[in-house]
């Protein structure tokens, strides 16, 4: 008797295969989609092919409605958008066995038994898909295979900013998505046709305003380099990202700062505290305590608002806008201190000054030279002690008596001798004598005037309030020079 093989199984060497059931006996969206990816017709992780022979072309469209915060301290932006891929996956086709459905819709993530791009955000920090209950994932698949993927996503994206003309600033934040898995030779990226990114019509930013956006097709190269590929022998196309060249889109966002926040509490408080500086130059040049105590304390109070504003900034390697301004400021004010510091020192003098014109040349060039001249004067007079006021006279014999004469006697000489000649011979001036030396020095007749050969005579005083009135008017001068020239750079 022949053993019977109704109760034996398959050989275990034998692969088992399942029959995959008929797609015209289902009626359910939900359904149909199961098994239109069911493990026995569709590979998940197989490129959608169909009869294409070029890339796989997936479009993008993009829509903004809603801006965060935008830091400039960790240079970053946070963004809100809806993401929509749409490919053709010719797998997925069911118009022929199921032409009642119109449309199959399924919410959540359909990565576990569905073929999808893996695309990504290259300047990203973080994202994340929204939704409280469940994840708002959205995808559709039409009759002829067309698929498409909408996702709601949160994202902080990092944007480098140039900061030199803060707080008028621009700034351009770019948005880049990129293929992750497929290089171009696979798959390529595009932006569809009509209106590929919209944006919110009620999006208000607090910080700063969109001037302009703009999309932009590219590609990336992360191609290993040749020397790389010859020491390590490696081939770039068999190493993931580093295989050729990736298609990417970018997105990117023109910001412009509101400068009114700056405006308010930093420049307008800014110039006052300057043009309060200016206020000593009405004060008398010795009120010591009022001047003094005016320009130290709107410098600080100036350094202390610098701070606070600044605080929120990152630390760059160039000079910025804000610091111009406050090394100017900074200069006006300290300015103020020092001119109140020079005029006081003049004021203390004792000594006149006296002027060949009264400008400020020959002005500043007395208050500045003074000590100077006497010293010059102190030493080429220490060897007449006796007569100071004739710095011509000087001293024959170093050994014999100082005796010093000026000429015959009349009204309009002067006759200098020393005590002890005239003690020892009350005629001195009438004997001639050759160890003697005959002076002349003309005296105004009585009642002329001095003449001056046209030197103006200043007090010390007179000379500081000159020079007070003087800066009344160059300090602000040159304060709105410099603005003229600033707002006119931090405008263009």
């Amino acid at each position: 008797m022949t053993p019977t093989t109704a109760g034996m199984s398959a050989p275990a060497d034998q692969p088992h295969v399942t029959s995959c059931p008929d797609l015209r006996n289902l009626s359910a969206r939900s359904e149909l989609l199961d098994e239109l990816v069911a493990p026995c017709r569709y590979d998940q992780w197989a490129l959608p092919t169909g009869n294409r022979t070029g890339p796989l072309n997936v479009g993008v469209r993009m829509h903004v409605y809603f801006l965060g915060a935008i830091e400039a301290q960790s240079l970053q932006f946070t963004a809100h958008i809806i993401l929509r891929l749409r490919w053709v996956d010719q797998r997925l086709e069911y118009r022929g066995f199921a032409p009642d459905v119109p449309l199959i819709v399924r919410e959540g993530y359909p990565r576990i038994s569905l073929w999808t791009p893996h695309v990504y955000l290259v300047n990203e920090q973080e994202s994340v898909v929204m939704g409280s209950d469940r994840k708002d994932v959205l995808l559709t698949v039409e009759p002829d295979g067309t698929v498409v993927l909408s996702t709601r996503m949160k994202v902080t994206l990092f944007c480098l900013m140039n900061l030199q003309k803060f707080p008028f600033d621009e700034q351009q934040c770019p948005l880049v998505l990129e293929s992750w898995t497929h290089n171009s030779s696979e798959l390529i990226l595009f932006w569809e046709p009509d209106s590929p990114v919209t944006v919110n019509k009620d999006l208000h930013l607090t910080e700063y305003r969109l001037v302009n956006m703009w999309s932009n097709f590219s590609v990336a190269n992360y191609s290993l380099t040749s020397d790389v590929s010859s020491t390590f022998g490696l081939h770039s196309r068999h190493y993931g990202k580093f295989g050729g060249n990736y298609s990417a889109l970018t997105v990117r966002f023109d910001l412009a700062r509101e400068v009114g926040h700056y405006i308010m509490d930093y420049f307008v408080p800014s110039i006052l505290l300057v043009v309060v500086s200016w206020v000593s130059f009405w004060l008398d040049p010795n009120a010591v305590p009022g001047r003094t105590t005016l320009g130290t304390s709107t410098m600080l109070t100036f350094i202390t608002l610098t701070r606070n504003t600044g605080s929120s900034l990152p630390k760059v390697s160039y000079i910025k806008a804000t610091e111009i301004w406050f090394i100017v400021c900074t200069a006006f004010i300290f300015g103020s201190l020092v001119e109140f510091a020079f005029v006081n020192t003049i004021w203390r003098r004792k000594r006149n000054v006296e002027l060949k014109k009264v400008n400020s040349k020959y002005i500043l060039k007395s208050t500045l030279t003074p000590q100077m001249s006497r010293k010059q004067i102190h030493s080429s007079t220490s060897s007449i002690d006796r007569c100071q006021s004739w710095p011509n006279v000087t001293q024959t014999d170093s050994n014999s008596d100082l005796k010093f004469y000026l000429g015959p006697n009349d009204s309009n000489t002067l006759t200098v001798n020393s005590m002890d000649s005239i003690r020892n011979d009350p005629n001195a001036g009438s004997k001639p004598d050759p160890d003697y030396t005959d002076l002349v020095i003309p005296v105004p007749a009585p009642g002329s005037p001095p003449n001056n050969s046209g030197f103006t005579t200043m007090t010390p005083q007179q000379i500081a309030q000159w020079i007070d009135r003087r800066s009344r008017v160059f300090f602000p001068a040159a304060f709105i020079l410099f603005n003229v020239l600033y707002w006119g750079f931090v405008w263009i």
